[in-house]
């Protein structure tokens, strides 16, 4: 995807499917469609990716149906030399190609994140929040409660 329609589809307001979001088990991955709130046509897909082998991993990705856009490591080993958090943005038409922004440079609400690998929601809620999806009436559900 290049830059142009990057840029639109990241600013482009957006709406989960469903109000109810269970969050991913440990080992798992969930996934959370969402929409335009103006252009339902543009679909996004937000995953949340528990799937550490051995090591607890956190990982936050969003895709349109135009492709890949993002991936927001929030725990995990340390890859091309940065720990984590960082934040992979895929805005150019080469998708192995990306910008790469690490820890002291993330931009807000990145700010506020808890790298708690038992207390996860903040920084699902955040990951939306950058994305531009409305929060309003989503109900989060924790499945180790």
């Amino acid at each position: 995807m290049d830059k142009d329609t990057y840029r639109k589809l990241f600013l482009l307001e957006k709406i989960l499917n469903n109000n109810k979001i269970d969050l991913a088990k440990f080992g798992n991955q969930k996934i959370y469609p969402s929409h335009g709130t103006f252009a339902a046509n543009h679909k996004f897909e937000t995953i949340m990716n528990r799937k550490g082998h051995k090591k607890i991993k956190l990982s936050l990705m969003m895709n349109s149906n135009d492709g890949i856009m993002m991936r927001f490591d929030i725990i995990g080993k340390p890859h091309q030399g940065h720990p984590t958090p960082h934040l992979h943005i895929f805005n150019g038409e080469n998708t192995t190609a990306c910008e790469f922004i690490p820890t002291d440079k993330l931009p807000k609400p990145f700010d506020k994140i808890v790298m708690d690998p038992f207390d996860f929601q903040q920084d699902l809620k955040l990951f939306f929040i950058y994305n531009n999806i409305a929060l309003s009436d989503v109900a989060f559900y924790d499945p180790l409660v």
